[in-house]
């Protein structure tokens, strides 16, 4: 089994035109994230985030590429998915 069949959606954000979804393993010691567009149309894996419990985490693309403006906007929309995420789970 991947690890892409192990991770589930956690939440999702706009940037710009794209809806992005964010995909976590459900580990709450885990600080990364994946990011896939499911708009516009194909369904495409954008990348991945690690070190969300840092004060500066890193963004991993996989083909796109962002200005430095799109890629802080999606760590920071990212990341409140991901905190909101693991504030639920601890409930």
């Amino acid at each position: 089994m991947e690890i892409r069949d192990l991770r589930k959606v956690i939440g999702q954000f706009k940037l710009e035109y794209r809806t992005i979804e964010v995909l976590s393993l459900g580990d709450e010691e885990s600080a990364t994230v994946w990011l896939r567009r499911v708009a516009p149309a194909p369904v495409l894996e954008l990348g991945y985030i690690t070190e969300l419990d840092k004060p500066i985490p890193r963004l991993h693309l996989y083909r796109a590429e962002w200005n430095r403006n799109l890629r802080q906007s999606a760590k920071d929309a990212a990341r409140e998915v991901w905190n909101f995420d693991r504030q639920r789970g601890s409930v």
